[in-house]
């Protein structure tokens, strides 16, 4: 009897995180918008919140943008980003599988970025925050 239990595999983990780009990028998202809002909020605690309130758009855009785009670039290009994070081709026998599951999440974290994205930009930056 073999024992396989200590033994990693780090092909299997680069596939793992390739299939999950969507919902990491979406993360960074999330962290990088609330993060900069809260942030930004925090020090500006003044009356005059126009400037505070435009960066805040203006960083919730860019961040929106560049995230849709990554995300979008490895749903566009899966075979690229497959082999950038795993270092190794696609398994032939699961290559279907593995860059349908990582499409579905792809565009499901493009959706969820934009929502997130559009309600931030929507609502008052600072208002809800005190």
């Amino acid at each position: 009897m073999r024992h396989t239990g200590s033994r990693s595999n780090p092909q299997g983990m680069g596939t793992l995180v390739f299939m999950l780009v969507g919902p990491i990028v979406w993360t960074v998202h999330l962290t990088l918008i609330y993060g900069s809002q809260s942030l930004l909020c925090a020090l500006n605690p003044g009356e005059d919140r126009s400037a505070g309130n435009a960066a805040i758009i203006a960083i919730i855009l860019v961040a929106t943008a560049v995230c849709i785009a990554a995300v979008g670039f490895s749903a566009a290009r899966p075979s690229f980003v497959h082999a950038l994070i795993a270092r190794a081709d696609l398994p032939a026998d699961q290559a279907g599988f593995i860059v349908t599951i990582m499409r579905v999440l792809a565009w499901l974290s493009i959706l969820a970025m934009l929502y997130a994205g559009l309600g931030a930009v929507m609502l008052p930056a600072c208002d809800q925050l005190r």
